[in-house]
Order: C-alpha cells, then sequence, then structure tokens
C-alpha cells in the first residue's frame, strides 16, 4: 500500500512538469522540498506540513503555513495563511494576511493591505479599506463601509475616527 501511495505521488509530481496546474500538492519547504515546483499551480488539495507554497491555489489547503500569489479556497493552515496578491475564500488560522482579500478571516490577526472585502474576526484586524464587518479587540482601517465591534474601533477618515466597543460608517 505505502508503494502504490508513493508511486501515486511520485506520477503526479512527474506530470506536473508538463502541466501549469495539478490536482494535488504536499510540501515539506518550499521551493525544494514539495511534490511539485511552486510556479505550478494548485486546483485542487494542498497539504502543507509544515509549510507549502505555490503561486496560485483553488480548492482546499490545510496544513501549518501557506503562501501563495493568489488563493480561492478553504484555508486551514495553523500558523499563517499569506497571499502576496488576491485571496478569496475562508482563511481560518494565527496569522491570515493578503494584499487584497473576500469573503471571511478568521485568526488572531488578520491583515489585509489594500481592499477587504467580507468579514473579519479576530483580536487584531486590519485593513487599508474594509467594506463589511470587523470583530475583534482592536479593529483598524484607514476607510470603512460597514462595521467594527470592539474594544478599540479606528476608522481614520471618518467623521468619528475612533470609538470605543462599536464605530461604523456608511
Amino acid at each position: 500500500m505505502k508503494k502504490a501511495l508513493l508511486a501515486l505521488l511520485l506520477m503526479l509530481g512527474v506530470s506536473a512538469f508538463s502541466f501549469d496546474t495539478v490536482p494535488f500538492q504536499v510540501g515539506l519547504w518550499p521551493p525544494k522540498i514539495q511534490i511539485v515546483p511552486d510556479e505550478i499551480n494548485v486546483a485542487g488539495v494542498k497539504i502543507n506540513f509544515p509549510y507549502g507554497g505555490n503561486k496560485n491555489i483553488t480548492g482546499l489547503d490545510i496544513g501549518f503555513a501557506s503562501v501563495s500569489d493568489n488563493t480561492s479556497a478553504l484555508q486551514l493552515n495553523l500558523i499563517i495563511n499569506q497571499a502576496h496578491e488576491q485571496f478569496s475564500g475562508v482563511q481560518m488560522g494565527i496569522v491570515n494576511q493578503a494584499e487584497r482579500s473576500e469573503w471571511f478571516s478568521f485568526g488572531i490577526l488578520n491583515m489585509t493591505n489594500e481592499r477587504a472585502r467580507g468579514i473579519q474576526i479576530g483580536l487584531l484586524n486590519s485593513a487599508m479599506e474594509m467594506r463589511g464587518f470587523q470583530l475583534g479587540l482592536i479593529n483598524y482601517t484607514e476607510m470603512m463601509t460597514g462595521l467594527q465591534i470592539g474594544v478599540a474601533n479606528f476608522i481614520c477618515e471618518s467623521p468619528v475616527p475612533f470609538f470605543p466597543f462599536i464605530n461604523f460608517c456608511f
């Protein structure tokens, strides 16, 4: 059984070099120690033990740490979920980071460098522009269309830039 599984993983890895997308990836430490190189896209399941990185990810991304350029997935990594460009879907981990994000981020630190659309739930939530809802101990955004609930809520470009417990701008 172990030999059959190893043969299947090897075939997936070898076939990936002739294609730009694979249905399955296991990453130990990119770019060298994973089934397929990090420039290959994953459309399916990506497992990161402890760490995996691919250019684009679509599907299910699970493990300890994951890095990509673009992700459209259910991303469940214990330590960090990072998308250098665009994230769409659900992120759950200690740290969730993206340049732009859509949908749902749940973690201790949720950070979007540009525009976030959706929901951020964590101890510290941050976005340059937030369209949606932030629930956390500290919520920070430059511009907001939506609602913040937390101990400290900051909306820099707002008639009320700081307000405890609840803040909003529409």
